[in-house]
């Protein structure tokens, strides 16, 4: 073929698909136009600015594509993509049998930041309904994907920029209608001409009423679609007991086994080593859980009996090091025993994913488990530091156990979640966590220190990444989840924040999407946990977080389990592998005669290898 003739070829292609595009938008409505605000950055500081945006949906196979004149920053298009995806996900429809357009006209450059979100998800909605918007209502406000408004920067600038375009109503995201921002000011001195930022607190409803602009929050984008079109989406709500007595049945018998296997791993260790930090920091978790377990606070029990067996494993396994006559042996065969822990709770998953996934929750869990176990069993073996490395390989080592655990939750029906549908909601959280993270990042560097901060939150987003590689989309999925949720829990406890309303609130809303799930016959394990983990907390950032991601974990288990289908076997859990199979153990005794001592395989092999040590010296 020619070059002329392929030239002709790709030419008649991009007009069918042209032709193709346009049959199908025209077909329809003309779409829905909303007013976008955000702020710019000019010589004199921050303004607002008053942007458009059309929004068309037409029956299609899932895309969304982004038009803006000119280009912009990320953070618009991966908003505009939670914009389809959370108003698919509010109405109850299958986002793949439409096509989203959104097109975008902006006159200057812009502030980043994800503010747009909200606004463009009420589109989405009013365009998939046909519903009129009502004029001279503006809105700033992320969306995040548990169908709450999000926080953002610069709204009194926005604001400004609405009652400009003589605006009467300005809907801003819950919590922030008093809000801190930076001011310029300075003045001369001598020939120079000093200029600083300053805080300044503004009472934005105040502002508002100045202006002749109405003021109102919006916690959620039901409340938003209310203001601008009148219409109320209806949420089904059920009141119940959160940890009903099925969840405690299956959390039980896990807290009980861990109850047992941490006493007599602390127990038989103690009898070696004694005035030991680990050891005294492990039996204080211990009496922590101990509490719990007998509130019935399982999942809270397990994780820290999951705390205390770390400690003891340090513990058992400096011991150990410090006795061998061949260290650098010593620290090769723990490598090697905790690569084996490993890939047994590896194989364990690949088993229980060998017919579908049935309980994403459960297979999220065990492959975000196993993901963080080898990041962390990677790091040990690039460290030369023995004092840092064996705490690695003891977190790894237990972290891979809890892999094993979670399968032992799951609750297979017979229905799977197909990897397309897993693969593609696993990107669109990712994304929306990347562009959230970079926001928070942005507004703390200009606000200073918090309590959620931005600790681990690369670590974080890079182990999802692992996971996208690796094929573990349900890990990726609730991984990205748990990102966006600090992320946004940071930002919305930025300023002056009432924590007490704020705690009550998130609890509420965490419960309010647990008995959603329930009501559409889905038991969301996995968000119970958290709800009952948040429950135990005191900080309020922590409490807060922790809530919130319950909320988006069970919000997110109905939406993928609307897209499960029925299968025609039996759902069987798989046995688990036993706790390290038939492996060298390296002991003390064994290391410092250069022999090898074989084990059995069961659950407690690590505490009664300790026991069998003792006996061993005792002997001798």
């Amino acid at each position: 073929m020619s070059i002329c003739e392929e030239m002709t070829r790709k030419f008649l292609w991009v007009i069918l698909i042209l032709l193709l595009t346009l049959n199908s938008i025209y077909a329809l409505e003309d779409g829905v136009t909303i007013p976008l605000v955000a702020d710019r950055s000019t010589d004199g500081g921050e303004e607002g600015i008053l942007l458009g945006a059309q929004v068309i949906v037409t029956n299609g196979t899932g895309h969304v594509f982004v038009d803006t004149n000119p280009y912009t920053q990320v953070d618009l298009q991966g908003s505009a993509r939670l914009a389809a995806m959370v108003a698919s996900d509010v109405l109850g429809i299958d986002e793949r049998a439409y096509d989203f357009y959104y097109i975008i006209d902006i006159s200057s450059p812009i502030v980043g930041g994800p503010s747009a979100g909200g606004a463009l998800t009420v589109a989405t909605i009013a365009a998939i309904n046909n519903w009129t918007l009502k004029p001279d209502i503006v809105m700033t406000g992320m969306i995040n994907p548990d169908e709450t408004i999000g926080p953002v920067g610069g709204i009194p600038y926005k604001l400004e920029a609405a009652a400009a375009k003589n605006a009467t109503l300005f809907l801003i995201p819950e919590g922030q209608s008093t809000v801190t921002i930076k001011k310029a000011s300075g003045g001369a001195k001598g020939t120079f001409i000093i200029s600083e930022l300053k805080d300044e607190t503004v009472d934005v409803v105040e502002l508002g009423k100045k202006l002749n602009v109405t003021v109102k929050e919006v916690g959620t984008i039901q409340e938003a679609v209310l203001a601008f079109t009148g219409h109320d989406i209806n949420i089904s709500t059920y009141n119940g007991t959160i940890l009903t007595p099925g969840y405690l049945e299956l959390l039980e018998p896990l807290a009980t086994r861990l109850k047992k296997e941490s006493s007599d791993m602390y127990e038989s260790t103690a009898a070696l080593v004694q005035d030991d930090q680990f050891l005294k920091q492990a039996k204080d978790i211990q009496s922590r859980a101990n509490n719990m377990y007998n509130d019935k606070k399982y999942y809270a029990a397990t994780s820290l009996y999951f705390n205390s067996m770390i400690d003891i494993r340090i513990v058992q396994w400096n011991y150990g090091y410090g006795k061998a006559a061949n260290k650098e042996q010593y620290l090769a065969e723990l490598t090697d025993k905790v690569e084996k822990q490993i890939q047994g709770s590896e194989r364990d998953l690949d088993n229980f994913k060998m017919y579908g996934i049935t309980d994403v929750g459960a297979v999220g869990a065990a492959e975000s488990r196993i993901t963080a176990a080898r990041a962390r069993l990677e790091d040990a073996k690039n460290l030369n530091d023995t004092a840092e490395m064996i705490p690695l390989l003891a977190f790894a080592n237990e972290r891979a156990r809890t892999a094993q655990w979670w399968l032992t939750l799951a609750k297979p029906d017979g229905r799977i979640v197909p990897e397309i549908i897993l693969k593609d909601r696993a990107g669109w959280y990712l994304s929306q966590a990347q562009s959230i993270t970079t926001y928070m990042q942005a507004l703390l560097a200009e606000s200073g220190p918090h309590p959620g901060g931005t600790l681990g939150a690369e670590d974080d987003i890079n182990l999802t990444q692992r996971e996208m590689q690796r094929g573990y989309y349900s890990g990726a999925i609730f991984d990205s989840l748990q990102v966006s949720v600090r992320s946004s829990t940071t930002i919305g406890m930025l300023g002056q924040v009432d924590t007490a309303k704020k705690i009550e609130q998130s609890a509420n809303a965490a419960e309010a999407a647990i008995n959603e799930a329930r009501m559409g016959g889905i038991e969301p394990t996995l968000a119970v946990s958290a709800y009952e983990y948040a429950e135990t907390l005191t900080e309020p950032f922590d409490k807060i977080n922790q809530y919130a991601y319950a909320k988006m974990v069970a919000k997110t288990s109905v939406v993928l389990s609307s897209h499960a289908v029925s299968t025609n076997r039996t759902p069987v859990k798989p046995a688990l592998t036993p706790f390290i199979s038939e492996t060298t153990l390296p002991t003390p005794a064994a290391t410092a005669t250069g022999q090898k001592v074989r084990v059995p395989a069961f659950e407690a092999i690590a505490a009664l290898a300790v026991i069998l040590l003792a006996g061993r010296l005792r002997k001798r």
